[in-house]
């Protein structure tokens, strides 16, 4: 078959085989390009079912043009070989990803079923379903991009179960429960064994397994898998009900819609700060080994910054916060600091057991309490006198700075000494109190700020540096040709024309002129002015420009808005929006960084009553609230 020419492909290597057909690297003559051909294995052209599903494939796929679904070029037959040419995808197979890397980070797992789901979901507007939802039918770009392939077993969502003489047709491990049973399937049944690859993506195994088909069919029909995270330490609880209810053997329990799960899905990702893109999912699948290692340092620090919030959450969330240092664990066995607050939340643990049983042994014996309460009194007085000249405090607990910066590999300095480390850093025991942060890197301005830390506070920074720029105007002024030498000079004033977003006061050389929006021309004489705009929730604007006699100039500017802080914490949890937008679920690490002035906040809990205010953010200024919301 090497190097032979089927009409107008010259086949050139074998690419992959499989049951049905052999997938060959084939370049298109009549436009000189890469493409893939698929042909029927030479034993199935004498069965008229085969070649049915191989023209069925052709057909429903060419038939959907989406960048998330494999072209179709050409379908025909020459010399009883039957073939379909396809856009070549210069990647791998999630089938050959997973053997090599066993399981996928979450991030890029999410990544990877979202693009899924976007081709899905065309091809079910379209009416079509694909049946046959698996790894190997899945195929990655070195650049990022994600294809379905092979629509052998698709069909339209009103017709009956295809088979093949007699059998039900399909991939064992990945069908539905009603594509197993020969039951009618629809786009549900592509959601489940969508389910099934995330699953796999998440944990390294199938949900279902079993030594023969009728065993795996029996697993699907009957089985209850373990959840994700029980299966891979690793994975956060909060992804497991995506993957349940995609896997609901009920397709009335199942999402209803694709789009229903890629937005659940995009929900917890953004409240999780997964978020990839493209890029990161062609990284990975070009050097899986890196972009593990970068993801597993920063999940690491999420998972510290997640444990430190929990553990200064009270007694309730002790259980939590050690979830969240033994997965810093997994990732780093040698994280001491983590160690350490392990074993000081299991002590908190058990003192807090042990008073919950002491109150209990005390209430049995309350009817014996009064002839002791004299006692116990004078001892509680003799205690406090003898107590009080030592003034002692609360435990003092540390804090940690977590710094970002575009672009990274800035020197970080704390209180002008130098940290010995770039960014993305973190910066531990840190003492409650006040801290002069400075980051340094060459060709970019110094950036200082003070931080304040409280007891056992986590604070996360996000900076970015401005590059030096030779001393001259920036800002992207219109340029006016000098005017021509003519015999007699341009008299008269020039003029001054502004626009600013939002709004600004004009001060020109020092002198307050209007506030925008103003619809004149500013006349001034001829020469140099300072321009100064000012808006108090946006940084200022200022320049010395130049005035030609006669000149009338056009001055556009957008203010760069200055930004403040929200520290939230709600009881007992909440969907968080800020005008209108969907930010994240409490609870909350990190302040959110908003642009100063009024923001509408609602916090939106099922069991509670929607709780709505607005907000005034102001500039450089950190806004704390604790809700307790009211239960409906």
């Amino acid at each position: 078959m090497i190097e032979r020419r089927i009409r107008n492909f010259q086949i050139k290597e074998l690419i992959a085989t499989g049951g049905m057909a052999a997938i060959y690297k084939a370049v298109q003559i009549s436009l000189d390009r890469i493409v893939a051909v698929k042909i029927l294995h030479a034993h199935l052209t004498q069965d008229k079912d085969f070649i049915i599903r191989f023209e069925r494939e052709a057909k429903a796929a060419a038939n959907l043009q989406h960048e998330n679904i494999v072209n179709i070029i050409d379908f025909g037959q020459e010399d009883e070989i039957y073939f379909i040419a396809m856009e070549y995808v210069d990647g791998k197979s999630l089938k050959d990803l997973l053997s090599e890397v066993k399981f996928l980070p979450q991030e890029i797992a999410l990544g990877i079923t979202l693009e899924v789901a976007k081709g899905l979901g065309y091809a079910h507007q379209k009416g079509i379903v694909h049946r046959d939802v698996k790894p190997a039918n899945i195929l990655i770009g070195y650049d990022g991009l994600v294809k379905i392939a092979d629509f052998g077993l698709a069909q339209a969502q009103d017709l009956t179960s295809v088979t093949v003489t007699g059998s039900i047709v399909g991939t064992p491990a990945y069908m539905s429960p009603e594509q197993a049973s020969g039951k009618r399937v629809d786009n549900r049944s592509d959601i489940f064994s969508l389910g099934v690859v995330l699953y796999e993506m998440l944990t390294g195994m199938k949900p279902f397994k079993g030594e023969n088909y009728s065993s795996v069919i029996h697993e699907i029909l009957t089985a209850t898998p373990p959840k994700p995270f029980e299966a891979n330490p690793l994975i956060l609880k909060e992804l497991s009900p995506i993957v349940e209810r995609m896997l609901e053997k009920d397709p009335e329990k199942r999402y209803q819609r694709i789009e229903e799960l890629s937005e659940d899905i995009q929900i917890q990702v953004r409240r999780l700060r997964m978020e990839v893109e493209r890029k990161d999912i062609g990284e990975f699948v070009s050097n899986p080994e890196q972009v593990l290692n970068n993801l597993s340092a920063k999940r690491k620090e999420r998972h510290f910054e997640r444990g430190l919030y929990f553990m200064n959450a009270g007694y309730d969330k002790i259980d939590e916060a050690i979830d969240e240092f033994e997965r810093v664990l997994i990732l780093d066995p040698s994280d001491t600091k983590a160690k350490e607050y392990i074993n000081e939340l299991k002590k908190r643990k058990e003192k807090g057991e042990k008073k919950l049983k002491e109150k209990k042994v005390g209430a049995k014996r309350s009817s014996l309490w009064i002839p002791g309460a004299l006692i116990l009194l004078g001892l509680i007085l003799f205690s406090i006198f003898k107590l009080l000249p030592e003034n002692k405090t609360p435990k003092e607990l540390n804090g940690f700075l977590v710094i970002n910066s575009i672009p990274d590999g800035a020197m970080v300095f704390i209180n002008g000494d130098s940290t010995g480390k770039l960014t993305p850093a973190t910066i531990g025991s840190l003492k409650p109190g006040e801290y002069k942060l400075e980051l340094k890197k060459e060709a970019y301005e110094s950036y200082t700020q003070k931080v304040s830390i409280s007891n056992g506070e986590t604070i996360r920074l996000d900076v970015t540096l401005s590059k030096i720029v030779a001393q001259k105007d920036t800002q992207q002024i219109p340029k006016f040709e000098r005017p021509k030498k003519v015999e007699t000079p341009v008299q008269g004033p020039a003029y001054l024309r502004v626009k600013v977003e939002p709004w600004a006061r004009i001060y020109i050389d020092g002198n307050y002129i209007e506030t925008t929006p103003i619809a004149r021309s500013i006349e001034l004489a001829p020469g140099v002015h300072n321009v100064r705009l000012e808006n108090p929730n946006f940084k200022i604007w200022q320049r010395n420009l130049k005035f030609n006699p006669g000149q009338t100039l056009n001055l556009n500017v957008r203010l760069e808005p200055l930004e403040g802080s929200l520290k939230l914490i709600v009881k007992p949890w909440a969907d968080v929006y800020i005008d209108g937008k969907f930010i994240e679920t409490t609870p909350i690490a990190q302040p959110i960084k908003l642009p100063a002035g009024k923001h509408t906040l609602k916090l939106i809990n099922p069991m509670c009553k929607i709780y709505e205010e607005v907000i005034e953010i102001k500039p450089n200024q950190m806004l704390k609230r604790s809700i307790e919301l009211e239960k409906k």
